[in-house]
């Protein structure tokens, strides 16, 4: 009988893994907190160029077809499961297991972590309810209901100053609000420098965003003090946080949550790996997060085969 690999998140990580997993002998059960397959890929509203083999298609494009791969390998998905808990084998001949919301606990012979981010938001008045309304998490998507339009992006890293970039090549003009010092790299920071639509305030951080079923305003805060910036949009684009709250009281991991692994992806609990940007890789990408799941289903493997 295949030895059972629970995978915890049906991203690109969890897929790859799936998919792997199948192929080395395992026998792979998926679940997602989600309605579908996907993860962040969902988010994702352009094409990656930087995909290798993936000739068109934004993200949720991207996912469909990961889903229907796996629906063409015989792997299925359980959706709306949400993790809740993580029960690590304690010693020889336990299995690890799994807590899913309502009590249901699922135990296999390895557990893999593909849970990946979720977007960081401010947590702000008014963020939530005009989320859709002026409040956005991607210029890519919403850069044609903005054009020609005031725009405040939220953020001080690449993601920002490339959201700046496209609001302004649709006639936007934009107020990058950056809480500290610029973080983006140099290319980014010398484009934005040179483009006179795009004005970057450092030292500001919005403190809410204003307007009665359309946002109308952002109030920021800075070292002139606070004040009220008419604004058609806000993006807002200050990093991601690692969707771990359920098992990090298990397992080691940083201090923003992100899991620790070895080379081999393997976590700090005996038969748990994790794979993907819940890892914090040196460079978060759907390759990569692709690449670990391969690499986290051929360790398993080894090491199950060696026990």
């Amino acid at each position: 009988m295949a030895r059972e690999v629970l995978i915890v998140g049906a991203g690109p990580a969890g897929v790859s893994a799936a998919l792997w997993a199948r192929t080395l002998g395992l026998e792979p059960r998926l679940i997602e907190s989600g309605p579908v397959a996907g993860g962040q890929l969902l988010h994702v509203h352009f094409h990656p160029v930087d995909l290798a083999g993936v000739p068109e298609g934004d993200g949720p494009a991207i996912a469909a077809a990961m889903a229907l791969q796996l629906a063409e390998a015989g792997i299925a998905v359980r959706c709306g499961v949400a993790a809740t808990a993580l029960e690590p084998g304690r010693g020889a001949g336990s299995r690890p297991a799994v807590i899913a919301a309502g009590g249901e606990r699922i135990e296999a012979d390895a557990v893999l972590i593909a849970t990946g981010v979720r977007r960081r938001r401010l947590e702000v008045p008014g963020e939530r309810e005009l989320e859709g309304l002026g409040v956005s998490y991607s210029a890519t998507r919403d850069r044609a209901e903005f054009a020609g339009r005031h725009v405040v992006v939220a953020g001080g890293g690449d993601a920002a100053y490339e959201n700046a970039l496209l609001l302004s090549a649709v006639g936007c003009t934009v107020t990058l609000a950056v809480r500290g010092a610029p973080r983006a790299r140099a290319g980014f920071r010398q484009r934005v420098a040179a483009d006179p639509r795009i004005e970057v305030r450092e030292r500001t951080r919005v403190t809410a965003a204003l307007g009665d079923g359309r946002l109308r305003a952002v109030r920021l805060a800075g070292p002139a003090g606070e004040a009220e910036a008419p604004a058609a949009g806000l993006v807002i684009k200050v990093g991601v946080i690692p969707n771990t709250e359920w098992c990090r009281g298990s397992l080691a991991s940083d201090a923003e949550g992100f899991l620790s692994v070895d080379a081999s992806l393997a976590a700090s609990q005996r038969c748990v790996w994790a794979a993907g940007d819940v890892t914090r890789p040196a460079l978060p990408a759907i390759a990569v997060a692709i690449g670990h799941g391969a690499l986290a289903a051929a360790a398993i493997r080894n090491a199950l085969s060696a026990g």
